[in-house]
């Protein structure tokens, strides 16, 4: 009768936990995908900036030091995951706050 109930218990107890694992991996799916957004919405904000400032992608790369034009086009499109550091390069290269990336 004891090991029923210990084994009842450790049934119970990973059930519990499967139920948890997929409570955790539904909270990650919509952290990625909260993430993605706000990348998505960062980039569109730079890329708007940029055009009002009159700047192409390969002027804006260079103000930022970097090599190339593609960090500009990987920021603008949302498809990296960006640094508070480069953030704050591509605020400084289009000469406003970092806070403005984030104001309509």
């Amino acid at each position: 009768m004891l090991s029923f109930i210990q084994f009842d218990i450790c049934f119970l107890g990973h059930h519990k936990c499967l139920i948890m694992t997929n409570k955790l991996n539904k909270d990650r799916e919509q952290e990625k995908v909260e993430t993605e957004r706000l990348q998505i919405l960062i980039g569109k904000r730079i890329r708007k900036i940029r055009k009002e400032r009159d700047l192409s992608q390969n002027q804006l790369a260079i103000k930022m030091n970097e090599r190339d034009r593609q960090v500009v086009q990987r920021l603008e499109q949302g498809k990296t995951n960006c640094s508070l550091n480069l953030l704050r390069v591509t605020a400084k290269a289009l000469n406003i706050e970092i806070t403005d990336l984030f104001i309509k």
